[in-house]
């Protein structure tokens, strides 16, 4: 063979290729984008990357993500790309883009930066998309990616195209139903990799009102769900109303009917053990397994990412169950701080704390800390919890909390996270161990002030092999598992023909932080969570390299995955 005969060979290298076969010691050769040759290859290329003493694996698949907007100004996803994530879903819990009016998109782009914690300042400079199709999102990121992208069409675009404002008010009628059922199949008809919504309480808009998608009754949901029946591809990601506690009868017969009406798998949230419902996540998974067992695909996430919130009362939704709060923090400045300087006010606050019926956030004061400060004067309350600080003050920890975030415009970050549980760990563990739940939870390009999800490759890599599963397995977890499970083709495995995702990785030095750091390099200069990653010495998409020891290459090799 000649050097022309390959572009890229992966010399050496321990590969795991995502099917569960044993890992065995192979060179991986890569043509025109796609694995050529895994065996022994006596031939040379354009370039060769020395895999010896590395893993070898496919590049990892997020089904859950929000980098709709991040795209438009990072083309690598950061921070999922520098943990191997080469492939990523983006629009889930029904939140996108498109198809959207023009007049829409400044509605649409508020509401996410309220739900899904993004800067609202950021979205506005360096969002390109000015509204239109979803053919017409997806044209607008074609070529400028670094990583594949499949995006998903959003149940909150297509309620607020065809109803309007009344999209957040009201049920829809049979005429506006159908509408919706034509918005879905054009966008499937352009590329759409599945259907997303999402229907919890916690989901408030900007305006202080659910967002669109928390006010369709079943029937909508249905209807929507069985325009994927036509394309015969694709998935649903949706989100009931009582995921958390294990869903009540009603939205079990909801999630099966979209199943049966779709004949797609329906991806459902993250089983979480929360302390208002303690085997809400039990219920959840057993509700899953018996679907699966009668044929309907039902598949949860499971999550190994370091679980704790981070905020700012500027811009959060945590506390969006509590009227209180919700009516409060999504007024405009300066109103949102008188109210939360009235007595009366607090008093109500207090009183829905100690309520903490059905909530999925807990007070607990004495694990709440102050992680960063504005002002110099309140860089002594840095890592003191807000018990500590209402002790050293003589406050009501409420008071404590309220008067030093008016003191900082509302900016001052705080963190809340619990102790480890062995509890939690268990549970963690028979998720894990069921086949049908997904790798995932990253939540990626969502949420920037409060979590950073993208550690749960690693995470399951380092933390959960080979006690609970085998190196194959986990790599199967992250790779085929999760494409086959959303209609991905093509990608997922180091086999000939497949695209040339492919990641190299020193597993003796993989490894990420306890804790994410906080950023300032987003446009607007708006802030954000991030977590780092040691280890993986390449990260490769379509042939390329995107990463190199950590490094941004510049290359933009990503391809879009139209359905």
């Amino acid at each position: 063979m000649s050097a022309s005969d390959f572009d890229l060979i992966v010399r050496g290298g321990t590969v795991v290729d995502g099917t569960g076969a044993p890992a065995r010691t192979a060179d991986v050769a890569v043509k025109d984008g796609l694995i050529a040759v895994v065996d022994t290859i006596d031939a040379s290329a354009s370039r060769e990357l020395d895999a010896d003493g590395l893993l070898v694996t496919p590049g990892f698949v997020d089904v859950h993500t929000h980098y709709d907007a991040q795209l438009h100004w990072d083309p690598t996803a950061s921070p999922a790309s520098w943990h191997g994530v080469t492939t990523l879903l983006t629009g889930n819990c029904g939140f996108t883009f498109a198809p959207s009016k023009p007049e829409d998109l400044p509605w649409l782009l508020q509401m996410l930066s309220r739900v899904e914690g993004m800067s609202s300042e950021a979205l506005s400079e360096a969002v390109t998309f000015r509204g239109g199709s979803l053919g017409d999102f997806l044209d607008g990121l074609e070529g400028r990616i670094g990583v594949n992208v499949g995006a998903n069409v959003g149940h909150c675009a297509v309620r607020r195209h065809v109803m309007g404002d009344a999209a957040s008010e009201r049920t829809a009628t049979p005429d506006e139903i159908a509408a919706m059922q034509r918005l879905v199949r054009e966008a499937f008809q352009q590329g759409a990799i599945g259907f997303t919504s999402s229907q919890l309480e916690l989901h408030v808009a900007h305006d202080g009102r659910g967002v669109p998608s928390n006010y369709a009754a079943p029937e909508e949901l249905v209807a929507l769900a069985s325009v994927l029946a036509e394309f015969g591809r694709g998935s649903i990601e949706f989100i009931p109303r009582t995921f958390l506690t294990g869903y009540s009868d009603e939205d079990r017969d909801l999630v099966l009917s979209m199943a049966r009406a779709s004949g797609r798998p329906v991806h459902l949230n993250t089983l979480t053990m929360m302390p208002h419902a303690p085997d809400g996540w039990s219920r959840s998974l057993e509700f899953a397994e018996s679907a699966q067992a009668d044929g309907i695909e039902l598949h949860p996430m499971f999550a190994t990412n370091r679980q704790g919130a981070h905020f700012s009362l500027e811009a959060t939704f945590l506390f969006d169950e509590m009227p209180s709060f919700r009516d409060t923090l999504t007024l405009a400045s300066p109103a949102r701080e008188e109210r939360l300087l009235d007595p009366a006010l607090r008093d109500q606050m207090r009183a829905e704390i100690a309520d903490s019926t059905g909530r999925s956030f807990v007070f607990a004061w004495q694990v709440l800390k102050v992680e960063q400060v504005i002002k110099p004067e309140n860089e002594q309350w840095l890592d003191k919890s807000v018990t500590e600080i209402a002790e050293a003050t003589g406050a009501d920890p409420l008071d404590a909390f309220l008067d030093l975030s008016l003191d900082e415009g509302l900016q001052t970050q705080f963190v809340m996270a619990g102790p480890p549980s062995r509890k939690r760990h268990a549970a963690t563990e028979r998720a894990i161990r069921s086949p049908i739940v997904m790798a995932g939870s990253s939540d990626g390009g969502a949420h920037l002030l409060s979590f950073c999800g993208a550690d749960y490759t690693t995470r399951l890599l380092t933390e959960w092999v080979p006690d609970v599963l085998t190196l194959e397995e986990a790599v199967a977890r992250l790779t085929t598992i999760p494409a086959r499970a959303t209609g991905i083709t093509g990608r997922g495995a180091l086999t000939e023909g497949m695209a040339a995702d492919i990641l190299l990785i020193d597993r003796d030095n993989l490894s990420t932080p306890d804790a994410p750091r906080y950023v300032r390099d987003f446009p607007a200069n708006s802030g954000r969570y991030v977590v780092d990653a040691e280890g993986y010495r390449a990260v490769i998409v379509n042939g390329e390299v995107l990463h190199e020891d950590g490094k941004w290459t510049g290359a933009t090799p990503g391809h879009l995955i139209r359905g």
